[in-house]
C-alpha cells in the first residue's frame, strides 16, 4: 500500500515522485509515511470484549498481543499442598508456559442447569479456568480479575486434582475415557440422546442408544481424552450425584452437554444433548 501511494500517475503515464524535477521535500516524505503507519496497525478488541468473560476469554486465546497486554507481570504461580512454593513468571517465561495455544473446545461442569446462566452474567469480577490433565493429577486454576473494568489474568494456582471440588468425577471421567470396558459399565441403559434445534423453536427429538451404538457413535463426539479446560463461573458445587460436562468449540458455536449421574459409587453417562 505505501509503495503504491509513493508513485503517481499524470496523463496515463507513471512518474517517480522522488524525480527531481517534481522537487518533494523528503521530510514531507517522512512525515506522510509517520502520519500513515496507523493503517498497518493491529485492531484493537472492541471495548465490549470485557463484558462477558467468554468473550474475553476467546480474544485472550486467539490474540497473542491482546493476550500480552492483559497478563499482570510478574505472574505469580503458587503450589499448594504438600509441597508449597511460588514463582514469578516473567513475559518471556510465560511464552514457553502458556497452555491455551491451539485450544479448540472449551469445557464446563456444573450441576443445576440455571448455573450456566452465570456465563451471561456482564458483573462479574472473577473467574478461574482450570487445566485439567487426565493423564497425572496435578491441576492449574488460572485466575482472571476485573482490573479497573478490565478482565486481566492476575495469577495461577496449582493443586492436586483430589483437592479440586469436582476431583472425584474427574477421576471418573479420566478412566471413563481411557478403559473401553469400564466405559461400557458405566453407561445407562438405554443413554437417551436428546437433539435440539438451532433456533430452539422446534421440540427436541429424544432418541436412545444402547452400549454398542454408543461405541459406534462415540468416535464423532468432541469428548476430551486428555485435558479439560473447564471455566469456572462460581458454580455451585453442592451435589456429588450429578455433574453435565457442557462443551464448547472455540471457533464453530458448537455446543454438547453430557449428563452423568451417580448411583451409589458409580457414575453413569445418562444423556447427551446436542
Amino acid at each position: 500500500m505505501l509503495g503504491f501511494l509513493l508513485v503517481s500517475c499524470k496523463d496515463k503515464k507513471m512518474t517517480n515522485v522522488f524525480d527531481d524535477e517534481n522537487n518533494v521535500d523528503e521530510d514531507s516524505i517522512e512525515a506522510f509515511v509517520g502520519d500513515t503507519l496507523h493503517l498497518f496497525e493491529e485492531v484493537e478488541p472492541p471495548a465490549a470484549v470485557d463484558e462477558l468473560f467468554d468473550d474475553f476469554f476467546y480474544s485472550f486465546i486467539d490474540d497473542a498481543r491482546f493476550q500480552s497486554q492483559r497478563i499482570v507481570y510478574p505472574l505469580p504461580c503458587k503450589t499448594v499442598g504438600a509441597e508449597e512454593n511460588e514463582e514469578k513468571l516473567t513475559k518471556e517465561d510465560w511464552q514457553q508456559y502458556d497452555h491455551f495455544k491451539n485450544q479448540e473446545v472449551l469445557a464446563v461442569i456444573y450441576e443445576r442447569e440455571q448455573d450456566y446462566e452465570l456465563a451471561k452474567d456482564t458483573s462479574m469480577q472473577h473467574v478461574g479456568v482450570e487445566w485439567i490433565p487426565l493423564t497425572h493429577q496435578n491441576v492449574e486454576n488460572f485466575h482472571f480479575n476485573r482490573v479497573n473494568g478490565q478482565w486481566k489474568l492476575t495469577d495461577i494456582v496449582k493443586r492436586r486434582r483430589s483437592e479440586i471440588p469436582n476431583g472425584d468425577f474427574l477421576d471418573f471421567y479420566a478412566r471413563f475415557v481411557a478403559d473401553s470396558t469400564f466405559q461400557r459399565e458405566s453407561l445407562s441403559d438405554p443413554v437417551k440422546v436428546v437433539l435440539t434445534s438451532e433456533d430452539g423453536e422446534e421440540a427436541p427429538d429424544e432418541q436412545q442408544v444402547n452400549a454398542d451404538e454408543w461405541f459406534e457413535m462415540r468416535e464423532s463426539l468432541p469428548l476430551p481424552h486428555d485435558v479439560i479446560v473447564n471455566v469456572d463461573y462460581g458454580q455451585a458445587s453442592i451435589s456429588q450425584n450429578r455433574k453435565i460436562l457442557l462443551l464448547q468449540g472455540m471457533s464453530n458455536g458448537m455446543q454438547m452437554k453430557f449428563k452423568f449421574n451417580k448411583n451409589g459409587d458409580n457414575w453413569q453417562l445418562c444423556e447427551i444433548e446436542y
